[in-house]
């Protein structure tokens, strides 16, 4: 009884301690990445960099981050029920002034 009592209190503690963090697998035409969003801090994870903030609008959140000489703008779209969601990327060459744009479709992971 002991036990499990325990057991519950420390699997209660873990949901709580990660209740404000989403986890998202994106796939698209030529590769997967992983974005996580902390909402408590307002910040955005993709594959293993550092921490982004965001800033959103309803349903929608946006980051932006360098890369060499590429301005990398992403455009997060959150379905209703925040299980699914559309990832849209738009790379601009700094150089160049090429854009490329790449699309993912997302999942709670």
């Amino acid at each position: 009884m002991k036990v499990s009592l325990t057991f519950l209190i420390i699997l209660s503690t873990i949901s709580f301690a990660n209740a404000n963090q989403t986890r998202y697998l994106c796939s698209g035409d030529t590769n997967e990445l992983y974005v996580m969003f902390d909402a408590e801090k307002n910040s955005v994870i993709t594959d293993n960099a550092k921490p982004i903030r965001y800033w959103n609008e309803p349903n929608y959140r946006f980051w932006h981050k360098t890369q060499d000489y590429t301005l990398l703008e992403y455009t997060f779209r959150v379905s209703y029920n925040k299980l699914s969601g559309k990832l849209e990327v738009k790379s601009h060459n700094l150089v160049s002034s090429e854009n490329q744009w790449y699309n993912y479709e997302c999942k709670v992971n």
